[in-house]
């Protein structure tokens, strides 16, 4: 029985522990869950980006999950130097993307330094040679996925606002049939460098 009201005791205290840590992260400036919205280039791809960050609860450490798409609008040509097939279409990415890094504390008030690292999973696919030509996927049943490293630059408008500016690069590739050309053209698409800037709306009481 003392086991039990000592365990129950110590639950007790970790929960208040936690919603106490929770309520002064919430009140921190640039420290709560907040909204990101992103856009920018990804390698030769342009790109659009939405997702949350949660709240800070290790000092300097920042955690998100984003939804991102990626795709080119004017016709990406590939031309392979082994067999000098080439092919041209529109590629389009949908994928999840987990982002976690750390950042400096804020300088003035206004603004801060931070690096991230994002692993993005997803899809890629042809939905404008569909749409106008009828061609189906061109690149077929495929597993997308990258890894990319960016430093940015995040200035304060007001405590529960901010636009940033982000570069970095990265590497993209993709797991689908080693035979198909588009396949083959898709796998460095995205790949390189990239410049992107949003804003993010925080939940900070």
């Amino acid at each position: 029985m003392k086991k039990l009201l000592f365990t129950v005791f110590l639950l007790m205290s970790m929960t208040i522990s936690s919603f106490s840590q929770t309520d002064s992260v919430m009140t921190q400036k640039g420290k709560s869950l907040n909204l990101e919205i992103t856009t920018g280039l990804q390698g030769s791809l342009s790109f659009f980006q939405l997702g949350v960050n949660l709240p800070q609860f290790i000092d300097h450490f920042i955690i998100g999950f984003k939804f991102r798409e990626m795709s080119s609008l004017t016709w990406a040509t590939f031309i392979n130097e082994e067999t000098k097939e080439s092919v041209s279409f529109h590629p389009v990415v949908l994928g999840g993307v987990l982002c976690f890094g750390g950042t400096n504390d804020l300088i003035l008030n206004t603004f801060r330094q931070y690096g991230a690292c994002e692993i993005l999973m997803g899809y890629s696919f042809t939905p404008y040679d569909n749409l106008i030509y009828g061609t189906g996927n061109l690149i077929g049943s495929n597993i997308t996925f990258g890894i990319f490293g960016t430093y940015g630059l995040e200035f304060f408008l007001k405590n529960k606002s901010s636009i940033f500016i982000e570069s970095g690069g990265g590497f993209k590739t993709i797991k689908g049939d080693k035979d198909n050309q588009y396949v083959i053209a898709s796998s460095w698409l995205g790949s390189g460098i990239t410049f992107r800037m949003g804003t993010k709306i925080y939940f900070n009481k």
